[in-house]
């Protein structure tokens, strides 16, 4: 998510469990998620009459369990429910708050297909990581709609264990009446009449999935790296932002020097219709960084340094996820933040970047207390300690190392857990093993300390 909005499983599972109401195990969303499945892949169907703002919907998940169930949760809220089916039988389902609860006598280890057939209107939600009042998740606006649900809204659309530890592929087929196009995460396969098909065969987030509907135009440029680039542009978005999507190839060269390849197929941007702005305050301003296809609200104007901030989270948050939000976050957002100061080196050379860094730095040491990035309550995810803490330990980390082995960090963190989960302790052993010294000092001091940590020169 862009700066402008900051203002395992596992554990010993008795013999037969039921539906694993205490959630994953994230403190930052204590009821979301279920240990006792995970879901590889989701097949999404969807029909959206932008006159109605009305849903009709099939979506199948298909999993393993891994225990033995009598009965699974998944995070879904909204909508009238017209059946569930497990492996093609009907099956008994009940609901309660933000969860979906259905009867399976599934055993540890059996791959199974859960298909929910539901319609409705979903609506703006309040996450508790997000300001009071600036709702997100399904925003519906006038002529279309767009899906934005980091970090917990994923379930307002369409029922998912929604929390990072359990990512999996997607298919969409999206169906919406002319002259709206629908678009989605990963490879158009199909664009037929008022029907769109979309693939993302690698795994991601399912608070980072988005289906868009509204009058788009779609506008290819030069590859970036091998990697092919198609953006889709709302009419009346400015010539000036359109303009800016040249950059991306660019911007590509600077993030794979430094964090290797690029982890998806495909990649382009989605610049949002100025009507946004009268339905979603949170959105209109912002960007987010849905996989492979970031979304750009129209008062953004496709900026610079919010283009890159997005791309660089496609490695990091998109590729290689959280393992709790309060506790890594500082990692995704950081980075985010310091791949624009990476942006202004490479521009305008190392003194406006040491310039950036000061700035940043003068501003975190005027709190009252050090931000302490590293462990964060839900309310703090998206603001300054993730942001400009996680930067300035970026920076600190860089100027500590030097340049050689910080970028060695970077790629090695990458590649681990290229399509998994990580959390400070792989930050914390990767750079340990690569600069050959115990650096839990280094990162205790900038992401637990009391004290302000002084900058390394």
């Amino acid at each position: 998510m862009s700066r402008t909005t900051c203002i395992l499983v596992c554990a010993a599972l008795a013999p037969c469990v039921w539906a694993q109401d205490a959630g994953i195990g994230d403190p930052a969303f204590p009821t979301l998620g279920n240990r006792g499945y995970l879901a590889g892949h989701y097949a999404l169907k969807l029909t959206f009459d932008p006159s109605t703002d009305a849903m009709d919907a099939d979506v199948t998940m298909s999993g393993v369990a891994t225990s033995r169930l009598s009965e699974i949760s998944l995070d879904f809220t909204g909508f009238t429910i017209r059946s569930v089916t497990l492996n093609g039988h009907p099956v008994k389902f009940r609901r309660s708050i933000g969860k979906l609860y259905v009867k399976t006598g599934l055993g540890s280890g059996e791959k199974f297909t859960l298909e929910t057939c539901y319609s409705g209107k979903p609506v703006q939600t309040q996450s508790a990581a997000l300001p009071a009042g600036m709702k997100s998740g399904w925003i519906p606006y006038l002529g279309g709609a767009v899906a934005a649900c980091e970090p917990d809204l994923a379930h307002t659309w369409f029922p998912c264990n929604d929390h990072p530890l359990d990512k999996a592929t997607f298919d969409f087929q999206l169906t919406t009446p002319r002259p709206n196009v629908a678009i989605a995460n990963g490879k158009r396969v199909q664009s037929t009449g008022t029907n769109y098909r979309f693939s993302l065969d690698k795994p991601t987030l399912t608070c980072m999935a988005t289906a868009v509907f509204g009058q788009f135009t779609a506008v290819s440029g030069p590859s970036a790296q091998g990697v092919p680039i198609t953006s889709y542009v709302a009419k009346g978005v400015s010539q000036a932002a359109r303009d800016r999507l040249k950059l991306l190839p660019k911007y590509m060269k600077i993030l794979t020097d430094r964090l290797g390849p690029y982890p998806f197929d495909t990649y382009g941007a989605v610049l949002l219709p100025t009507a946004l702005a009268q339905s979603n305050e949170l959105m209109a301003g912002s960007a987010l960084e849905t996989t492979t296809l970031p979304l750009f609200g129209p008062f953004t104007e496709a900026a610079p340094a919010i283009l890159i901030h997005e791309l660089s989270h496609q490695w990091m948050g998109n590729c290689v996820s959280v393992t709790h939000w309060g506790d890594d976050i500082w990692w995704v957002e950081g980075f985010a933040q310091y791949a624009e100061w990476l942006l202004v080196e490479s521009e305008h050379g190392r003194e406006a970047y040491e310039n950036e860094v000061a700035s940043a730095y003068s501003q975190a040491t005027a709190q009252t207390h050090w931000l302490k990035p590293g462990h964060l309550p839900t309310e703090d995810l998206f603001s300054m300690r993730s942001y400009i803490g996680g930067a300035l330990t970026f920076h600190a980390l860089r100027r500590t190392v030097g340049d050689v082995q910080f970028n060695q960090i970077l790629r090695q963190f990458v590649e681990k857990h290229r399509y998994g989960n990580a959390s400070a302790k792989d930050w914390i052993a990767i750079s340990s093993q690569i600069a050959k010294r115990d650096m839990s000092p280094f990162f205790n001091a900038w992401l637990y300390g009391d004290k302000n940590p002084p900058l390394p020169r």
